[in-house]
């Protein structure tokens, strides 16, 4: 996932205060250890100051426009919000400082509020369309024209077609959503629970996550987070103390963010329909790929009936191996807090398969070593880790890459958990590329990720699925940093949002191919690379429930969907009526008492758009299928991607891109051999 800011400054000081470190963008590391409240706050009132005198500017030039002085001017206005969007973002998401981040959080509001608020601007709508009509604007090159036409729309989506006193309605309906939004998150974000449990009740764990739990008293401190969960689901034989863990996991933000939720999808519903829309869903889609909820629909219906069949297959096969596993529990139903753990059991039964094995080749250093060369074999980078450089906490690290033997970025890695942290995976932009006056501002993102960290006795060891994750973090890290568009705003991340997870997914890929593995992949004791035979078992078990992981993400893309398509059944039945009832794809009896919605951050960030996730791997899947074909270390190839793909951002259609790489119409037999469907 990339997280998702308003995005995109000017190279110089665009005559603000440069000595506030929200606001340097000469290619200077900012130096975190400066930035508190009043950073924060007088950050956001320096950008709206130098955004104003730039939107005047553009209006008063209306007599006589240019590309310069309007389209490009407009260009900056939007680079100056979106990069401060990203470092509040940043701030409000990784800060220990209470007061800090809770001061983001607020700017962060004001901010989106003052962003959309421009689009209401009469005077800055009239001077676009007057140049949309101008001799100049008749003259646009295909990106430029892309851009204006992009800048149109935004105008129009946003409430320029109301009159006057609509208007107004339609800028508080927005604060609200931005208010209810940010709530969301800021709850998930401070939520913070633990679990104390005996030795006796953590049976099946090892000896080295224990030691990590171990207090003075012999008893055991369980933080809910996301590593925690997984090694107690994985592995506790008491099936009750894998119940208790995904209760409290499964309820973060409850009940808090039952309400909260429920405002966002009613505000969002009325500011849809105060714009014409019948629905979030259909504004929220009318610029993606899919264009209308009927698309998504169809779409995700489709996957329904594919995949429901295979899924009533895996799991009538995981009760018979529980069945035979577990004989004190054979004929009862099979809970979501017991697949994980009798899933590892079945792969070990019926693949010879330990993935505790497995899990000992990936080490985190060698792993981020060996995916950096991946990627620098395959798209022709390199990537220079860096020293002395100003970070926000010292755990994090930081690094430049190169493209063609030239610095092309900068990225940092905050790689795992501590209270008040983001609690996911994202990349989150820093900065933006921008080139004026011949300077160039190079861009700058960090991956803030939630990994299972090491201890005295063992390093951070990664599970296989860690490691995709972090290909495809990194992947969107990548994009970002060799994105350089002559217009900023035709950047990496404002590529449509059922497109932008693709080039991500896209190199997830390699995760599973031996030749990338055999490059990094190497026992943290011995150095010995992974077996082959090891290897040959993974593989084989590539396709192991895959219908039942991929009836999730349509679980979650349905049930955002369905919140954001009709607000009418969400008042009716209520959110939580809502998610259990789509709950009833993944064919296990919903786990009463919990309340995942209210951690789901996608619902605040992404809303309307998670199905957007499996939309791009069609695409991402066809993309490697050529591969596939030609080689999957082929630098060659690889650099054609590079330059087709991942360099163009959104400055192109990205059906168009795809199809130019693939040299041939997409279709969708690729993503369909992953989900298992024949």
């Amino acid at each position: 996932m990339r997280k998702l800011f308003i995005l995109l400054a000017s190279v110089v000081t665009l005559g603000v205060n440069a000595q506030n470190q929200l606001l340097i963008r000469d290619n200077t590391p900012i130096d975190y250890s400066k930035i508190d409240v009043a950073t924060v706050q007088s950050a956001l009132d320096e950008m709206k100051r130098s955004v104003d005198q730039k939107i005047e500017a553009i209006i008063k030039v209306s007599s006589n426009q240019t590309v310069e002085n309007t389209l490009m001017a407009y260009d900056r206005v939007q680079y100056e919000i979106s990069d401060m969007s990203a470092r509040i973002g940043l701030v409000s998401s990784v800060f220990s400082d209470d007061k800090t981040r809770d001061v983001a959080f607020e700017v962060a509001n004001e901010l989106q509020v003052y962003s959309n608020g421009i689009y209401l601007n009469d005077n800055l709508y009239a001077a676009f369309k007057k140049f949309n009509g101008s001799e100049a604007g008749k003259k646009l090159n295909i990106n430029q024209r892309k851009f204006l036409n992009d800048v149109m729309i935004s105008f129009e989506k946003n409430g320029m077609k109301l009159n006057s006193e609509d208007r107004k309605e339609l800028t508080a309906l927005n604060t609200k959503m931005i208010e209810f939004a940010n709530k969301f998150d800021q709850n998930m974000g401070e939520h913070q629970d633990s679990v104390i449990l005996k030795e006796v009740e953590l049976k099946g764990l090892s000896a080295e996550d224990l030691g990590r739990w171990k207090q003075e008293d012999n008893t055991y401190l369980i933080r809910i987070n996301l590593p925690n969960i997984v090694k107690i689901l994985e592995n506790a034989e008491n099936t009750e103390i894998r119940k208790l863990i995904y209760e409290r996991y499964n309820n973060r933000a409850y009940p808090a963010n039952i309400s909260v939720l429920d405002s966002l999808l009613y505000y969002r519903d009325q500011y849809a329909k105060k714009l014409g829309f019948k629905s979030y869903a259909a504004y929220a889609v009318v610029d993606k790929m899919a264009a209308t909820p009927e698309t998504v629909w169809a779409f995700e219906n489709d996957l329904i009936k594919r995949l429901s069949p295979v899924v009533t297959k895996e799991v009538a096969e995981m009760k018979a191996f529980r069945d035979t596993y577990d004989k004190t529990n054979a004929g009862k139903e099979l809970n979501a807090w017991d697949w994980a753990f009798y899933s590892k059991k079945m792969l070990n039964s019926k693949y010879a398969l330990n993935t505790d094995e497995v899990t000992e080749y990936f080490e985190m250093n060698n792993t981020l070593q060996g995916m950096f060369s991946v990627y620098e074999k395959i798209l022709g980078i390199r990537v220079v880790e860096t020293k002395n450089v100003p970070l926000w906490n010292p755990k994090v690290k930081s690094y430049d890459m190169f493209k063609d033997g030239v610095k092309t970025g900068t990225f940092y890695l905050d790689l795992y958990p501590r209270p008040n942290k983001y609690n996911h995976f994202a990349c989150f932009p820093i900065s933006q590329y921008i080139k004026q006056d011949n300077k160039e501002t190079l861009p700058v993102a960090a991956l803030v990720c939630n990994f299972p960290e090491g201890s005295e006795s063992q390093p951070s060891l990664l599970k296989h699925s860690d490691v995709i994750t972090l290909f495809h973090e990194f992947g969107h890290l990548v994009h970002w940093e060799l994105c350089h568009q002559t217009i900023s705003s035709q950047n990496a991340f404002t590529t449509k949002g059922d497109f932008v997870e693709a080039p991500s997914q896209f190199l997830e890929n390699w995760c599973w191919e031996y030749d990338a593995l055999q490059l990094f992949a190497k026992h943290y004791k011995t150095g010995k690379a992974l077996p082959q035979d090891l290897f040959n078992k993974m593989k084989s078990a590539q396709l192991f429930n895959s219908a039942s992981q991929s009836i999730r993400q349509v679980y979650l893309g349905v049930t955002d969907f369905a919140y954001e398509d009709n607000y009418s059944e969400v008042k009716s039945k209520g959110v939580a009526a809502i998610a259990k009832e789509k709950f009833a794809l993944s064919q296990l009896p919903f786990p009463e008492g919990t309340h995942f919605i209210c951690s789901f951050t996608h619902l605040s960030g992404y809303g309307a758009n998670y199905y957007g996730y499996l939309w791009s791997k069609v695409y991402a899947q066809d993309m490697f299928s050529v591969f596939k074909e030609k080689g999957v270390m082929n630098t060659q190839l690889g650099i054609k991607y590079r330059k087709d793909v991942l360099e163009k951002g959104s400055s192109e259609n990205e059906k168009d891109l795809v199809e130019k790489f693939l040299g041939r119409k997409s279709n969708s037999d690729a993503f369909l051999k992953t989900l298992g469907i024949k």
